[in-house]
């Protein structure tokens, strides 16, 4: 049986040399260890596997995930010491190939403090079952063919590495930030920044504190930023807010540099349930004003000022939806910014609340023509929301139209 494995291996091994264009062969890490197949880069004096093959028999043989399995390889594979000097250039990024039996799928994994491993492509079929598999050939065909392109790409990107700043422990380093460094300003300027810290303790962060390298303050000292990481956005509601003072400049939203999309923007997904984002390649880049947050202090008028915001805004016909303690800053002036617009956009105006101050409603039907278009897509809650008991506002679940009274409920759930 050992055999026939490792022949299916061999054989498996030939097929992804032919497709790659690249020799995938066995090759032992330091400690022993040894993975099902492995790209190799000679960089200077220090070789890495920058692709590693992870296989079973069958799916689940042995009580393993070969994905997991995958995972703890391109560890081994990178505690290597006579890596270090690569590994302290940057967070590693691998591709891995795993599965069992005729299933297949891609992933991609980083190194920055720890060892993050996510899948690029569902675990797929890749035998011939019928004489009608001409559509799945075809698609698994251009799974391939794009990772034979994106490892070229890697390859170039570790042979790029000469610009690196040296690694300082506990200092900020290009390694532990995602890649993207500039943004095209409106007035066709390009602003480059670098990454000081994460903002939130949390491992899934995606929001990070930054300044900009090119630009300088009133006082003559960096521009501090806040960069985010988007699937969906409500710009228009950032920039209503910004306009009237109550949320930071909002400095860009757009594709993240250098990638090639269809040039649509996060937003409610066509054809699909409402609130679903089932494209997977819409994650966008935000960058705004960093707040001058006034801590463990809040305006004596803090509530009437939040009121004024949300009476401007749900009278605009928008809403804002996740109206948390973390998302409502006072800066030095103690003037109230709301930040965190993910879940923001437009509400249906047709339907009314019953739960809103008086006169709110009567604001709403008077802009109703103005401000309501006839194919306007509406606010829904993620599918991903949180659903711990307390925490929301009855009416507010996954998938969920957000409404104005949402946001009002979630008022008197703040200490103010």
């Amino acid at each position: 049986m050992e055999e026939r494995h490792d022949g299916h291996n061999e054989g498996l091994r030939k097929r992804l040399r032919h497709i790659l264009r690249a020799e995938v062969h066995e090759e032992p890490n330091s400690d022993g260890t040894r993975p099902d197949g492995v790209i190799t880069l000679q960089i200077g004096d220090t070789r890495i596997a920058y692709f590693i093959l992870e296989l079973k028999r069958e799916l689940g043989e042995g009580g393993c995930d070969p994905t997991t399995q995958g995972g703890l390889s391109m560890k081994h594979s990178w505690i290597d010491p006579t890596r270090r000097a690569i590994r302290e250039k940057c967070c590693c990024p691998t591709f891995l190939v795993a599965g069992g039996g005729p299933w297949l799928n891609v992933l991609g994994g980083v190194f920055t403090d720890k060892i993050i491993v996510q899948r690029l492509t569902d675990m797929r079929w890749m035998a011939l079952s019928s004489t009608e598999e001409d559509f799945r050939v075809y698609h698994n065909a251009r799974v391939f063919i794009a990772l034979r392109k994106c490892l070229v790409k890697l390859q170039d990107f570790y042979q790029g590495l000469d610009d690196v700043p040296p690694f300082v422990a506990n200092k900020p380093h290009p390694r532990y930030f995602p890649y993207p460094t500039s943004f095209i300003a409106e007035d066709g300027s390009l602003v480059r920044f670098r990454y000081l810290a994460s903002l939130e303790e949390d491992a899934a962060c995606v929001t990070y504190l930054a300044e900009i390298s090119n630009g300088t303050a009133a006082m003559g000292e960096p521009v501090k930023v806040v960069v985010k990481f988007v699937a969906r956005y409500g710009k228009e509601v950032h920039e209503l807010l910004a306009r009237q003072g109550y949320a930071p400049p909002l400095r860009y939203y757009g594709r993240l540099p250098d990638t090639e999309l269809s040039g649509l923007f996060p937003g409610p997904a066509q054809h699909a349930p409402p609130g679903l984002c089932l494209r997977s390649d819409l994650m966008h880049m935000v960058v705004m004003d960093y707040i001058d947050v006034q801590f463990n202090t809040h305006a004596p008028d803090a509530r009437k000022q939040i009121e004024a915001v949300l009476m401007m805004l749900h009278s605009e016909g928008c809403v804002f939806g996740d109206l948390r303690r973390q998302n409502i800053l006072f800066d030095a002036h103690s003037k109230v910014k709301f930040i965190d617009f993910n879940w923001c956009g437009r509400f249906d105006m047709n339907i009314r609340d019953e739960q809103l101050p008086n006169g709110l409603q009567n604001q709403i039907n008077r802009n109703m023509n103005r401000v309501q278009a006839g194919d306007t897509s509406y606010a829904y809650y993620p599918l991903s929301m949180s659903t711990l008991d307390g925490m929301w506002a009855p009416g507010m679940e996954p998938l969920a139209q957000i409404r104005p009274q949402h946001d009002w409920m979630m008022l008197d759930k703040l200490p103010w």
